[in-house]
């Protein structure tokens, strides 16, 4: 993607780099150009040469229009068949597994803590059915702050739960004004921080203590990227991931060429991938 300094979308990204630290290059042009567009709009279809000269000095429009281009849609159980081989099929061996204590996950990009908490749900009963001793833990990540407070609080309503069973919502949830609490029990399986995919110094979280992970949930972020920065984000994945540890990935994700040799893709329909033993 070949930006110049004149055009009005590359001003407004620095701009907005200036005012969040956040650098948007990495995204796909069309999705800025989507996401600036529908701003606009909303402001009442404002020019881009005054858009500019407003973002200039309004911190918080910078901080409302970075918030547009974050990724932030998701629900329990999103792509249901994918979580049903997990629990079915991929972690039951690796929980029974007895030279093993410890159980690590990563939900990257997790937006408002949806994935994290299905996770949670799956492998607690997973867990129960086989009588596993390991311990869960569960590093749930994303950008945006509001996103990790509306995951901390775990209390969902509406389409976001639609997915989720009536056993389910009875054995791990609590009705709350018209909405459903997150039990304490997943709650305190999972944690919530702030980390940036996109950051060079970084390939985990840093409170996972240099990854280590057995299972990694990265869906529908990586098709935001433009190529560089979608391998660059893929190598810290691969790096984070234990050999023998499962990838998942959304429908429109595949993995980059050169990590073809160590990540077998276990159902030719699942976006589930294992990372064999080095060579």
């Amino acid at each position: 993607m070949v930006l110049h300094a004149t055009d009005p979308v590359t001003r407004i990204l620095t701009l907005l780099s200036s005012h969040t630290g956040q650098d948007f290059i990495a995204y796909d042009r069309s999705i800025i150009e989507r996401r600036i567009a529908e701003r606009l709009s909303q402001l009442g279809n404002l020019d881009a040469e005054d858009y500019c000269k407003r973002l200039a000095s309004d911190v918080a429009e910078a901080n409302y229009l970075s918030k547009m281009f974050y990724i932030r849609y998701s629900r329990f159980f999103r792509q249901p068949l994918q979580f049903q081989l997990l629990r079915d099929v991929v972690i039951p061996p690796l929980l029974s597994d007895p030279d093993k204590s410890i159980y690590k996950v990563w939900s990257a990009a997790c937006a408002g803590g949806e994935e994290a908490f299905s996770l949670a749900i799956i492998l607690d009963e997973v867990t129960r059915s086989i009588n596993s001793s390991q311990h869960i833990s569960i590093f749930a990540t994303d950008i945006a702050e509001d996103a990790l407070a509306e995951g901390k609080q775990a209390v969902y309503s509406g389409e976001r739960i639609e997915e989720v069973s009536v056993k389910r919502l009875k054995t791990y949830f609590i009705p709350e004004s018209g909405a459903y609490r997150v039990c304490d029990a997943l709650r305190q399986q999972v944690s919530f921080s702030s980390h940036d995919l996109l950051d060079t110094k970084t390939f985990a979280p840093p409170e996972s203590i240099f990854g280590g992970f057995d299972l990694i949930l990265c869906r529908n972020f990586l098709m935001y990227l433009v190529d560089d920065f979608y391998n660059q984000v893929f190598d810290k994945l691969f790096k984070a991931l234990n050999p023998g540890g499962i990838l998942m990935l959304g429908k429109a994700e595949t993995v980059p060429q050169k990590h073809l040799p160590r990540l077998t893709r276990l159902y030719d329909f699942s976006g589930l991938y294992k990372k064999t033993m080095a060579r």
